[in-house]
């Protein structure tokens, strides 16, 4: 739901911005502590450690946070923007090659990742924003972006790019598996649907 803020909480945000500079903002600060539970996660040894997955979960569930903070507190900026993206397309990269399976199914996802990743990167250092096209966008990006990504198209995306590889870590880490043998033929199956989708949004946002 939109957040409306009333003339006080406007007042006392355009206050806190006067005071305090861009970095030391509370929605850029959540970002800082999202790159650093990543941070701790990538670092571990043991991908399915406890730390190495609690540190990366922190940081995808801190994403739920600074973007409405922003928002709620008259903090938007373009720093944040990319701060928040930058650290999205990371974590979901490590987790898609940390769980990718010697399969093609694993081969094809790992490379649908890459290069989605790798096109976001380029996107937001050569056009300084991250790509957001629900308006003006094609079929496919309207789809993708309808309702602020919750939609099945979406949940496809995310569950291929976050989720499955979520999932195969944690069980994993409960079985004393490598995380490229934890799979099912369900989840393989999410992945692949999730994986198409992934390359055809990763077309889209240039069209």
């Amino acid at each position: 739901p939109r957040v409306t803020m009333s003339p006080n909480t406007s007042m006392n945000s355009d206050n806190v911005q006067r005071r305090l500079p861009l970095f030391l903002w509370l929605p850029n600060i959540i970002g800082y502590i999202r790159v650093i539970a990543f941070v701790v996660a990538v670092a571990e040894e043991d991908p399915t450690s406890r730390r190495a997955l609690w540190g990366v979960t922190l940081s995808l569930v801190l994403d739920y946070f600074d973007g409405p903070a922003a928002r709620y507190l008259n903090m938007c900026s373009q720093f944040g923007d990319l701060l928040d993206h930058y650290t999205d397309h990371a974590t979901m990269m490590w987790l898609v090659y940390m769980t990718a399976a010697p399969s093609a199914i694993g081969r094809f996802s790992l490379a649908v990742s890459a290069a989605h990743n790798a096109v976001a990167f380029a996107y937001m250092t050569l056009r300084g924003y991250y790509f957001k096209h629900t308006e003006k966008g094609n079929v496919i990006t309207r789809a993708i972006e309808a309702n602020n990504y919750w939609n099945l198209p979406a949940a496809l995306y995310v569950s291929s790019t976050i989720l499955v590889p979520l999932v195969k870590l944690s069980f994993a880490g409960a079985h004393r598996l490598a995380p490229q043998q934890a799979s099912t033929g369900l989840l393989d199956a999410v992945d692949a649907l999730g994986a198409l989708f992934t390359a055809a949004y990763t077309i889209a946002v240039w069209l």
